[in-house]
């Protein structure tokens, strides 16, 4: 009988002590690691200045000869990504071929300079021949040959009006 009592006594003292070991090696170590690595409030902030760019024009061709140029008033670099041009008071002209020109224009612009893709915001007007699309935002994507635009979408020709919350447009 004195020896099962002295194994569960055992045992539980063993289970006690890697509680108590794992415990302090991995919760409070850890904690004074962290309090260790805080930096000091001390210490001088970077301050980072925009480059502002003013009358900004982006022209390309794809391989197709389409032939997309962008410009505008301002710009700025995007402060997370520099392949990211952020502009202002924007038009952009879209040549394709065997077509007439896609002309739009808005307040603002999120252009992509590595794959021309363009995000256009607040007040965007497309004109195509004698089509005119109206609305608050559209996205376009060269890679995806897609026009998206959303938001207060109000189109009219010469005999039609609609309104619609989404329309998308294949550049094909």
């Amino acid at each position: 009988m004195k020896k099962k009592i002295f194994i569960q006594l055992f045992l539980f003292s063993l289970f006690l002590f890697l509680s108590i070991f794992f415990f302090y090696e991995y919760f409070i170590k850890e904690s004074q690691i962290i309090k260790k690595t805080m930096p000091d409030k001390n210490l001088p902030t970077k301050n980072f200045e925009t480059n502002l760019i003013t009358d900004l024009r982006y022209f390309s061709i794809d391989d197709k000869g389409n032939k997309y140029e962008i410009t505008s008033k301002f710009g700025e670099m995007g402060t997370d990504n520099s392949n990211i041009i952020l502009m202002t008071d924007v038009k952009a002209i879209i040549k394709i071929d065997n077509s007439d020109p896609i002309i739009i224009t808005s307040n603002f612009a999120k252009y992509n300079i590595k794959n021309y893709d363009t995000e256009f915001k607040e007040n965007v007007l497309v004109k195509h021949v004698d089509n005119k699309l109206n609305g608050e935002n559209l996205d376009l994507s060269f890679q995806n040959n897609l026009m998206v635009m959303y938001n207060n979408i109000i189109y009219q020709n010469s005999d039609t009006k609609l309104l619609a919350d989404k329309l998308e447009i294949d550049l094909i």
